[in-house]
This record gives structure tokens, sequence and C-alpha cells, in this order.
């Protein structure tokens, strides 16, 4: 909770990195986990319906923030419907969100989950768990009106 804390005020410019982490909490996920969450989520949000669904998804003791993993879920417009590692964004629109160097992955994800219907975009952005900004490479897929998406920081996707 201390590191998520601080990774929240490193955001807002508060703080400097986070608090080092022991090895099992930041161990970095696998792109094939990081799938294998989209898809359990994809699971739950089509059995409970989105109101149970995201209250699931957004429980930080719970199954879907895992490590550095952590389930974030937009509409089409940018809306931010859940974001397990930082809930302030809830409710924020999104869409014309960049990472460091100027890319909009939030757009370009969104279009490509409308063409393609899943995929996996690779972007910059702030680890929760280690408090540095790193390559993040995240699967997504849309389900209906959704696009549930989880990255995995400083891997590759397989």
């Amino acid at each position: 909770m201390l590191r998520r804390l601080a990774a929240l005020a490193l955001l807002a410019g508060l703080a400097g990195p986070a608090p080092a982490a022991g090895e099992e909490d930041c161990f970095p996920a696998s792109a094939e986990q990081a799938r294998a969450m989209v898809l359990k989520a994809a699971a739950q949000l089509e059995k409970a319906g989105p109101q149970s669904a995201f209250r699931d998804f957004q429980k930080a003791d719970g199954p879907y923030v895992v490590r550095d993993l952590y389930v974030f879920v937009l509409d089409f417009d940018g809306n931010m419907w859940v974001n397990g590692a930082f809930p302030q964004a809830v409710g924020s629109n999104a869409l014309e969100t960049r990472d460091r160097r100027g890319r909009p992955y939030i757009r370009e994800m969104l279009e490509a989950a409308r063409r393609d219907g899943e995929g996996w975009i690779l972007y910059q952005w702030l680890n929760p768990c280690s408090g540095d900004y790193m390559d993040k490479n995240t699967f997504f897929k849309r389900v209906g009106q959704f696009v549930i998406a989880v990255g995995t920081y400083g891997t590759e996707k397989r």
C-alpha cells in the first residue's frame, strides 16, 4: 500500500520514487500472465455484469491486482471505469492521455480494439510497484462497449 501511495504521489509531483519493494511483490509478471488476467476479467464481466465485475476489478487485495498487474477498463469514448492501481483515475476521460514519449496510446488502443477486438500495445507508463517509468506491454480485449486491459512492465509480448 505504501508503494502505491508513493507512486500516486509521484504522479502528482509530490514525492520522489516509490520505496523499494520486496522481490516477491515486484517481480515482473509475464506477457502471458497479463493476457490471462484480461481473459479472466472478460469472462467475469460477461458473467457478472459491469457493476459487480468492476467492483471486483478495483479491489486492491483481489485477484485482479497482483504484483505489477492490474486491470483497467475504458469505454470507447475514453472514459475510465476501472483502474486497479490508480483508482483516482476512475471517472476521468483518458482518450487524449499520452505516454512520456507523447504517444496517444489510449486512443490507439481503443481504435485497435474497435477494429480487431483485441491486441497488444507498447508504451511507457509509471510502474505502481517500483515507482519508475518503464515500457509497459498491454494486452487489451473488447467486451461489448468496454475494453479491458492489463499490462506488464519491462517484458516483451509473446
